[in-house]
């Protein structure tokens, strides 16, 4: 993190997963990230950082989507950067097919391969 104390990041605001994560990476090492730019939107914080506007923590999801920005992704591993994302739902709930097929997707995913589970 030090490498990156000066650089401009483009990230989310205050308060969502992906700024926690940016200010707790970087509060471990006793520094502030130096922001430029917030957005709420995943797909416009990648956009920006292709436009040139600064450097940033995106989603490994984010890179497989289907933006296509011109960026360089270096992977980042550290314990520390890793999340879990919860589909929840009470048994007695009303799912929309929408959600109905959310869930199907995701516990049908083959997690190791980062892929649709074959038919």
């Amino acid at each position: 993190m030090t490498d990156l104390a000066d650089q401009p990041f483009v990230t989310a605001r205050n308060g969502h997963w992906l700024r926690r994560l940016l200010d707790r990476l970087f509060a471990a090492h006793d520094l502030t990230p130096k922001i430029v730019c917030e957005s709420d939107e995943h797909s416009a914080i990648a956009d920006l950082i292709s436009a040139g506007l600064g450097i940033g923590l995106v989603s490994a999801s984010a890179r497989r989507s289907n933006t296509r920005a011109p960026l360089a992704w270096i992977p980042l591993d550290a314990p520390a950067s890793r999340r879990s994302v919860t589909l929840y739902w009470t048994p007695d709930s009303h799912l929309s097919t929408a959600a109905r097929l959310m869930r199907t997707t995701i516990t049908d995913w083959n997690w190791t391969a980062s892929a649709p589970s074959s038919p």
